[in-house]
């Protein structure tokens, strides 16, 4: 497999990442840390708009909100994302999102395969932090969290594509647009109904 020298990475919990990038959440995400922070979960999350998003990657997660489309991101203040604690740890570890799960790595398969195997790994940000261990990771378990992540964010772009819908029909009959907090309860219900299945 074309990569394979990235399972030798190893994070030097600098907390970089957590101050430099902006973490996409779903529904799931957001549930789970529903679970360890007690906090109202729309407070949890910033709103990006679509200039300051690769609209390549993201366009099926983009909310319509009245303010216009936005990206649900976890939230950051001056310091970074919100959970990095001052001893560059993560205060919500144990619930932390599947992109942050994954953080660096990155799994590309072959889309035209129905069984999409895995061609490549690549690191998200190659020129980033962190150090190489002897003992790389496993593979089958970055697997099996890329199929975790593939899946929730599937569940949660079916909702975005929902949520959207609803909002076109708000609009065309003159209905009052609804806003974050409102989508975050949406997304949570269903989200509570996914955990009870």
């Amino acid at each position: 497999m074309n990569g394979a020298e990235h399972l030798h990475f190893s994070c030097n919990g600098c907390g970089d990442c957590c101050r430099r990038h902006r973490v996409a959440v779903t529904h799931l995400d957001l549930a789970r840390l529903g679970g360890v922070v007690a906090a109202p979960l729309e407070t949890l999350v910033d709103w990006l708009p679509a200039e300051a998003v690769d609209l390549d990657a993201e366009s099926a997660s983009m909310v319509a909100l009245p303010v216009g489309p936005r990206l649900m991101v976890l939230a950051h203040g001056p310091a970074g994302c919100r959970f990095l604690t001052d001893g560059d740890r993560c205060a919500v570890y144990s619930a932390r999102p599947r992109d942050c799960e994954l953080y660096p790595f990155v799994l590309e398969r072959d889309e035209r395969n129905p069984r999409k195997p895995l061609v490549r790994l690549a690191l998200f940000d190659p020129a980033g932090c962190g150090d190489r261990s002897a003992t790389p990771v496993a593979l089958p378990e970055l697997e099996q969290a890329d199929r975790r992540r593939w899946q929730e964010v599937a569940a949660y772009r079916a909702l975005v594509a929902r949520w959207n819908r609803l909002a076109r029909h708000r609009q065309r009959f003159g209905h009052r647009a609804r806003g974050a907090a409102e989508f975050v309860a949406f997304t949570l219900q269903a989200a509570g109904e996914t955990q009870k299945a």
